[in-house]
């Protein structure tokens, strides 16, 4: 049900958007806008990001479609459980079961996903462990999971460093995230967005609010090691012996690291059917490009909603 939910965070709200607390895998609370009608679509955020990240591509969505928009389980105004030893509760498959149970708290059975970043990792897991619930997937700026940690060598290692950072234990990223969260949060958007890209003020607002939360850091953190201690597993289970059969669409910034690593080919290796292009930007591709990320994204779930 629709609440008023508020924290000591920015609310997070849209215009025309309706909010709800729904109750994710574990009982843990996600909060939720919706808006627009017609078939569901699923946009789900990145790191250090919120679902604010997908605001100005959710209004032009919403004229055909019945946009969700969640935080995931660790950021924004969503629930931070204590993490478990083995970092489960942080898992992509968990985060993963949060929004099956998301969708079907809305009557939403089957729907469309799209993910940048971290929930681009949550949409494909989606897709991998739950096929009949999504019906087209779109993944932005990433490639699966395994594919990164095997990537690395020297030259990734640099573009790459947070990922192990982040997945060290015993508190040590987030001691030095705990005084200096606006300036990662800043530093992130200049060094992978493209052509010095102005963000909209209020996201980095909410963006730097968010993560003055200390459970906010450690959310974040036990998603990156989560990532190395099970998701890497998951995926290493998975390839060759599961596909994504549900239709697929890669979209990457044209001056972002993804570029690079050819993923058109590398998605092939994982969904059945896939297309894909590079946009103008960086990584953060639906502010860089959100009018090009619209577009193709109401094309792509459009053609696959009239079959």
């Amino acid at each position: 049900m629709p609440t008023s939910y508020s924290d000591n965070l920015h609310t997070g709200h849209i215009e025309g958007f309706t909010q709800h607390r729904i109750e994710g895998a574990d009982g843990v609370p996600i909060d939720v806008l919706t808006a627009g009608q017609g078939p569901a679509l699923l946009l789900l955020h990145g790191c250090p990001q919120t679902r604010m990240c997908w605001r100005q591509v959710a209004c032009v969505l919403q004229q055909n479609f019945t946009v969700v928009l969640p935080d995931l389980r660790g950021y924004g105004r969503s629930g931070k459980p204590e993490p478990l030893a083995d970092h489960s509760n942080y898992s992509k498959r968990t985060m993963a079961l949060d929004q099956i149970q998301v969708m079907q708290a809305l009557r939403h059975n089957q729907f469309f996903v799209a993910g940048h970043d971290r929930g681009g990792r949550v949409a494909y897991r989606l897709a991998l462990d739950h096929p009949h619930a999504v019906q087209a997937i779109a993944v932005l700026d990433i490639v699966p999971t395994l594919d990164v940690w095997n990537a690395v060598n020297a030259p990734v290692a640099m573009r790459m460093w947070h990922w192990p950072l982040f997945a060290q234990e015993d508190g040590l990223p987030e001691a030095l995230l705990a005084h200096s969260s606006d300036y990662f949060v800043d530093w992130g958007h200049k060094h992978q967005s493209a052509n010095q890209f102005a963000f909209p003020p209020n996201n980095m607002a909410d963006y730097r609010a968010s993560l003055r939360d200390p459970a906010n850091i450690r959310g974040m953190c036990e998603d990156y090691r989560a990532s190395w201690h099970i998701d890497r597993l998951l995926d290493q289970e998975d390839q060759g012996k599961r596909f994504i059969q549900a239709p697929l669409l890669a979209l990457w910034g044209e001056h972002g690291n993804v570029a690079q690593a050819n993923p058109i080919d590398i998605w092939k290796k994982w969904a059945t059917f896939v297309q894909g292009k590079g946009l103008p930007g960086g990584h953060f591709l639906p502010e860089e490009a959100y009018e090009q990320v619209a577009t193709e994204l109401m094309a792509f779930f459009s053609s696959i909603a009239r079959t």
